[in-house]
Formats: C-alpha cells, structure tokens, sequence
C-alpha cells in the first residue's frame, strides 16, 4: 500500500501530465494535491467510503476544456473516476449516486475557488448541456450515415 505522500505525488505529475496534453490551464501545485488528499481523509468524494486507491478527479473533464486547478478537483476512488470517464458532474453524481449529494459537492468546489455556489451549479448545468447536445448531434449524425 501506498502513502499518502507516493499516491498524492502520482496523482499530481499524472494530472500535470493530462494537462499539458490537453493544453488546459494548469495552477495545481503539490501542497495543493496533498491538502485535498488530507481534506479527503482517505474517503471518495462521490460514495463517502473509505478507499486506499484515490485519485484526483477533475469535475469539468480537461477533456473538455477543465483546469488543472485546485476549484476543479475532488479525490475519488479510482475505480469510480474510471466509472465517470470524460461524463458531466452532474450526469455522473444523478444517475449513479444520490442527485442530492450535487450540492455539498458543489459548494465545497465553490468555497475551494471563492465563487458563488449559483454561478458554479449553472456553469456545470450548462457543461451537461451542452455534453448532452453533443451526444445528440453524434448519434443523429451515426444514423444519418447508416440510412444512406
């Protein structure tokens, strides 16, 4: 098993890593990754349980355009940042969880950036949306190219 310092280490050049390869913006230090492993205190964010295999997880995907910032991070069980992949926040935590765990989370990232929890939920409502939209317009363009 590994210590709190090797896991948080790991997690911080991986996502240092992805967000060179995603060109996002990028402020994340190492004390910031190893004050949200201690404020984690071994649990996942998502399912409150206890886990010896966390991991950062970035709520807006830099997949998809999300900093590498310290208001975009929460620490996850592995196994369930797999499970989430590059889905919205607020897909993920409704369909999988209880949809009444979004509003500690999302308070807690607000009071991690200093913004307004209102502006937050909106800014990931509207990221769903527009996900979803693009969902849509690729499955609509799929069966488009098979009637043809």
């Amino acid at each position: 098993m590994a210590s709190l310092e090797n896991r948080a280490r790991g997690a911080f050049r991986h996502a240092n890593r992805k967000a060179k390869q995603f060109g996002v913006a990028n402020d994340l230090t190492y004390d910031d990754v190893m004050y949200l492993f201690k404020l984690a205190g071994g649990r996942c964010a998502y399912t409150g349980r206890f886990s010896n295999d966390l991991s950062l997880e970035h709520v807006i995907p830099m997949s998809a355009g999300g900093a590498n910032t310290i208001g975009n991070i929460i620490v996850v069980d592995v196994g369930v940042n797999r499970k989430k992949n590059d889905r919205s926040f607020l897909e993920f935590i409704e369909t999988k969880y209880n949809p009444y765990d979004v509003a500690p989370l999302v308070k807690l990232l607000a009071a991690r950036g200093n913004r307004d929890y209102e502006a937050l939920y909106d800014e990931l409502y509207e990221f769903q949306r527009e996900e979803c939209n693009a969902w849509y317009r690729r499955l609509m363009d799929k069966h488009k190219q098979a009637a043809v």
